[in-house]
């Protein structure tokens, strides 16, 4: 049976890094912002902005980019077993009984550690960070779902990373995926 994970995450949870060593544990594709580069005919992987570039434009703007984006990720699933970081995915998907919608997140102080060490700001700068971008992801969530993101009973598995390095993280992910898929 294919297997699409999603993965919704809050800023400075890990939720990139994991997504991709799942991806990798399980033996399927990964797709984050690589969903952009296709919906746009470019399956090259390269892009000039950075991960969140589409949250940052206006909502109206972006409406025609969400709709190409959810067909892609209707596509991409449609192909076979992978994991799924962001874009409302977990939303696009949700009528698919093969589609396991994971949510991470961290207690801020977990988050800011992880941002100050990845992009060297100081404390009071990685948390404004943090707010903004959890406060960006929600509204982009919101704005095409009319859903709360960080709203559990969206989820499947709801995983706090923190005190947690990637491989734990992973490895409770495959259990909640084998146990769900095995028992039924």
């Amino acid at each position: 049976m294919n297997t699409i994970v999603t993965i919704a995450r809050s800023y400075g949870s890990g939720g990139k890094e994991i997504g991709k060593a799942l991806a990798q544990a399980l033996g399927v594709p990964y797709y984050g912002r690589e969903i952009f580069e296709i919906s746009q005919g470019d399956e090259s992987g390269i892009y000039p902005g950075d991960d969140e570039s589409i949250h940052k434009s206006s909502f109206g703007e972006a409406d025609e980019e969400f709709k190409r984006q959810a067909d892609t990720i209707r596509e991409i699933a449609s192909r076979g077993s992978c994991v799924i970081v962001g874009r409302c995915a977990d939303h696009v998907l949700r009528d698919m009984d093969n589609v396991v919608k994971a949510y991470l997140y961290a207690p801020l102080r977990s988050c800011m550690r992880r941002v100050i060490r990845l992009y060297e700001l100081n404390p009071d700068d990685a948390k404004s960070l943090i707010h903004s971008m959890n406060k960006t992801r929600g509204d982009y969530y919101f704005h095409h779902t009319g859903l709360v993101w960080s709203d559990p009973t969206h989820y499947d598995i709801c995983l706090n990373t923190s005190g947690l390095d990637t491989k734990k993280c992973v490895d409770i992910i495959r259990n909640y995926i084998d146990t769900r898929f095995n028992e039924e």
